[in-house]
């Protein structure tokens, strides 16, 4: 049964304990996105991610059963929320890059979302809007902090940021670094700007033909910094794919 998140954003855990270590394989889903749950039991769901069929288990106080069909995307890698259509409104809390929402009104600068909160109306866009450039998504996530299994405005893994700025650009992409090596675009030898640099159990974005943009441990957070640097650190280049 399909379920959809609730909350801002809800960790996909590979075991049902959200105080254990992270381990290998963790993901992260943001609000309207669709969980198929299998199993429940103890307060966790079992299931996988709608979007590119990642396991594990969810919260159930993440989960919804009521299925709202989303207009729009947040295309910031944060965005606040409001009682009423003001900046002087009450805070409602902010909502995560990716999240899909549902338009029930248009005001001048901001819009009304299915539940009676607003958001300012340039932090969304239409559902069916793609944003090609994968690199300026990337930029948007720039001093967002790092995040083992996090692909949201929250916090963010080098993967993670892969995937949802290659998502928004239209292309279905697999979560884990080693998958994504094997799965994106095309093999080249010399990098450019916008290729895709893998290391072992590191994956980064060419923001121009010398540096790197990618979200990583050792500033923890996303950062744009030398491709060298990043060498001299993580080990020689195993792959450039171009798409």
């Amino acid at each position: 049964m399909q379920f959809q998140i609730a909350s801002r954003a809800a960790d996909v855990c590979g075991v049902p304990d959200a105080d254990v270590l992270r381990g290998k394989y963790e993901t992260q889903l943001v609000m309207g996105e669709l969980f198929d749950v299998t199993e429940e039991a103890d307060g966790w769901c079992r299931g996988t991610c709608v979007h590119d069929g990642y396991a594990g288990y969810v919260e159930r106080r993440h989960l919804t059963k009521e299925i709202t069909v989303p207009t729009h995307i947040v295309v910031t890698a944060r965005s606040n929320t409001y009682v009423s259509p003001s900046v002087k409104s009450a805070f409602r809390g902010a909502l995560s890059f990716g999240s899909l929402i549902k338009v029930t009104d248009i005001g001048q600068d901001f819009v009304q979302m299915e539940g009676g909160h607003w958001i300012f109306k340039k932090h969304i866009a239409d559902i069916g809007h793609i944003e090609k450039d994968h690199i300026a998504t990337g930029k948007k996530f720039l001093e967002t902090p790092y995040y083992w299994g996090g692909r949201s405005g929250f916090g963010i893994d080098c993967s993670g940021l892969v995937q949802v700025c290659l998502g928004r650009a239209g292309l279905k992409t697999p979560r884990d670094s080693e998958v994504q090596e094997h799965a994106i675009g095309r093999a080249v030898d010399t990098p450019q700007a916008g290729d895709i640099i893998f290391f072992r159990k590191h994956v980064g974005m060419m923001a121009d033909d010398v540096n790197l943009l990618h979200a990583n441990g050792t500033h923890m957070k996303t950062v744009i910094e030398p491709l060298s640097d990043v060498i001299a650190r993580c080990g020689e280049v195993t792959s450039i794919r171009r798409i």
